[in-house]
């Protein structure tokens, strides 16, 4: 990955993604994403940030979470958060390109907002083929390439944010914009990877990658 968010930076990022509407576009996210995900399905977040999304996965009662981030600071957020909440998360600290799980654990694997900060995509990629089990699901939403400084404007209006942090949210969205994949480019990256196909769906200023473990034979 690129170099990690820590100390102040991280906690700074924390509090702008902890905005009331922010949370509850999070537990609309858990409920689509597990949608039709057996009770006690085992569900890994790569990269989860401040934690939200796997708290509000694990707020459903019904799966096993586990979270896994490079940044020492995100990791101690996320427990406090995680604490806070009153909800059990088993949040990790680790490299997406060398996973410290099993093969075959997961049912479901999520990363939002983090996988253009990886410096070695393809490998990640593989990382999570190698953990879901067979039939399993890799679920990758990012920033697109291709989204405009008007797509990012409405992105940061609808988060509720100050006018200051809304200011300094668009100026990082459209610098990391230059990391961001198109479709195309993710295409490639799938082709080279581990996984035989990949389903892609873009939606305001981000893409949708989901991609699934051939179930076994």
């Amino acid at each position: 990955m690129l170099p990690e968010m820590e100390g102040m930076t991280a906690r700074w990022y924390a509090r702008q993604r902890g905005t009331p509407r922010q949370i509850a576009v999070f537990r609309a996210q858990a409920a689509e994403l597990t949608a039709g995900l057996p009770d006690r399905a085992q569900v890994l977040e790569v990269a989860p940030g401040p934690g939200y999304l796997a708290i509000e996965l694990a707020r459903l009662g019904r799966f096993h979470v586990t979270g896994l981030d490079i940044s020492r600071t995100m990791v101690e957020i996320e427990r406090e958060q995680a604490t806070a909440a009153g909800v059990s998360v088993d949040f990790r600290h680790g490299d997406a390109t060398a996973m410290p799980f099993a093969d075959d654990a997961f049912d479901l694997i999520v990363c939002q907002a983090a996988f253009k900060n990886f410096r070695r995509p393809v490998s990640a990629l593989d990382e999570m083929h190698r953990v879901l089990r067979p039939g399993g699901l890799a679920v990758i939403q990012d920033l697109r390439k291709d989204a405009s400084a008007a797509d990012i404007a409405r992105e940061v209006r609808s988060q509720g944010l100050g006018a200051w942090s809304g200011f300094v949210t668009r100026r990082v969205l459209a610098r990391l914009r230059n990391r961001a994949f198109s479709t195309a480019q993710f295409q490639r990256l799938v082709a080279e990877s581990r996984f035989p196909t990949c389903a892609i769906q873009a939606d305001g200023i981000g893409l949708e990658v989901r991609l699934q473990k051939a179930p076994s034979a």
